[in-house]
């Protein structure tokens, strides 16, 4: 026995189980923690389409109709249309619906809520200027 160098059966297979078992844990926490953006990254997206559709409404002289959904917020004008799908983990908290009007204009003045597990962010919208702005 003496001359002999290596490992046994049974450490073999106790090793290899305790690498799976690893392997297997690992697996699945990155699995399950999908990349998640921050909310203020949520936030200018939603910032940008909202200027997007009130930038349309400027240069095309027409009304934009804004929909916000559980988890989307979309605008359409005549056949051009946009949708912007949140990230899994936020929602809205209420549905709303408005429009900008030829000059820019927010129909009716309001506030989108953004929310995610840990915090709620609120999209303030001024009735008559247009302006809008997260608080």
């Amino acid at each position: 026995m003496l001359g002999k160098k290596g490992f046994t059966m049974v450490e073999m297979l106790f090793v290899l189980s305790i690498m799976i078992v690893l392997s297997v844990f690992t697996l699945h926490f990155s699995i399950s923690n999908r990349p998640k953006i921050a909310i203020e990254q949520q936030c200018s997206q939603i910032i940008s389409l909202l200027e997007e559709a009130k930038m349309l409404a400027l240069t095309s002289h027409d009304q934009v109709d804004i929909n916000i959904s559980s988890n989307q917020i979309s605008y359409s004008q005549g056949n051009k249309s946009r949708t912007l799908l949140l990230n899994f983990s936020y929602y809205f908290k209420y549905y709303y619906d408005f429009h900008f009007n030829k000059n820019g204009n927010i129909s009716s003045g309001g506030r989108i809520e953004l929310g995610n597990t840990n915090e709620i962010k609120t999209i303030i919208l001024n009735v008559g200027s247009g302006a809008f702005y997260v608080r």
